[in-house]
């Protein structure tokens, strides 16, 4: 149907790409022969389809072919499940897009849902992850009375329990994201106040979310986003050269540039800010990614080492906030927790200290 409604056809958008040369090399797109181009038109998925074009006029024109091919083999668009939306380029205004199908308009939205991720006109990931968060909370809530309340259950499988259901619907798609250092606050934020829930940890036991992490054995959000992001990469350079991703992925647009100032992220910056924090040479990743085993290992170790150096980073900074207020206020030797020796400077700080060394309670 698709051949036949969009034969001799070329709207879309033009990328160019060129797949046997490194990633992150900046002149390798401006070899003449060595670069290829494709147009990027329709993205199919089982009974699902997106069309995509670089302004009103063309998609219009795409949707009158596609109307007239779905005539042709029988079948009818639903205008009530069709939508249509616009994403401006960076300081281009945003107008209402006026697209129909048999004089009939599409309806206009700022976001959508395809394939259970929340795409915005914005072109960031805010409501991705706001949804996300909300979804992942829901299913924590789900389970509060039957898992997480229920003493016969034991932290182990709670645990495995939060990381299947849970975790999983927080960083769905998260493959693809490019997030912002306030996305993964927000992520890493949920997460511990799960795990303190889990844990029964309160607010007044003063544990830091490191020691937290330690107790659950799990890792921050922001290391294994980054790792997912490793492993799709890898899985991306060992397909073949006509797959759509591939080509995305070592492409650019035939036209335009990018404006000056400060720039969009982009996902190859997530890409390389995550190799050099894994300690994996961003000019020779591609590769280490060839041989699957390998690179997961790799990924595996790297992230360990991310890990160690965030918690370490974290207790310095913990350690010089301590001895700041200390200078400033000096503590009260008269409380002094008998268990460690630790010096608290009012009596309810030491109360609420003397909680952590009770013994844990019994599921």
């Amino acid at each position: 149907m698709f051949q036949d409604a969009f034969k001799d056809s070329h709207s879309g958008f033009d990328i160019k790409y060129r797949c046997d040369g490194k990633l992150f090399n900046i002149r390798r797109m401006q070899a003449v022969t060595r670069v290829k181009e494709t147009i990027i038109r329709d993205l199919l998925f089982a009974d699902d389809c997106a069309l995509n074009a670089p302004n009103e006029t063309e998609m219009q024109h795409q949707m009158d072919r596609f109307s007239t091919g779905c005539d042709n083999f029988g079948l009818t668009i639903s205008t009530k499940k069709t939508e249509a939306m616009y994403q401006p380029a960076p300081g281009d205004a945003y107008h209402e897009p006026c697209i129909t199908v048999k004089g009939q308009k599409l309806h206009a939205v700022e976001q959508f849902t395809y394939l259970g991720s929340t795409l915005s006109r914005t072109a960031n990931i805010d409501t991705e992850v706001n949804h996300r968060i909300s979804t992942a909370s829901s299913a924590f809530g789900r389970l509060r009375d039957n898992v997480w309340k229920r003493r016969g259950i034991t932290l182990e499988t709670k645990l495995k329990v939060y990381r299947a259901a849970v975790q999983t619907t927080l960083l769905y798609g998260c493959e693809t994201w490019t997030p912002y250092k306030r996305h993964e606050n927000q992520l890493n934020g949920f997460q511990l106040r799960c795990l303190r829930n889990l844990l029964n940890i309160r607010w007044q036991d003063r544990i830091p979310d490191t020691e937290v992490l330690k107790r659950a054995g799990l890792q921050t959000i922001t290391t294994i986003i980054r790792k997912t992001q490793l492993q799709w990469a890898g899985h991306v350079s060992r397909m073949p050269d006509g797959r759509i991703p591939k080509q995305l992925f070592y492409g650019e647009l035939s036209q335009g540039k990018r404006t000056a100032g400060g720039q969009k992220k982009r996902y190859k910056d997530c890409l390389k800010t995550s190799l050099k924090d894994f300690d994996i040479n961003p000019q020779s990743w591609e590769s280490r990614a060839a041989e699957r085993s390998a690179w997961r290992c790799a990924i595996s170790l790297g992230a360990d080492r991310a890990e160690d150096q965030r918690a370490t980073h974290a207790q310095r900074k913990r350690e010089r906030r301590k001895e700041r207020t200390a200078g400033a206020q000096p503590a009260n030797p008269a409380f002094t927790c008998p268990e460690c020796g630790r010096v608290c400077r009012a009596r309810i700080g030491l109360i609420s200290h003397l909680r952590t060394h009770r013994p844990p309670t019994p599921n």
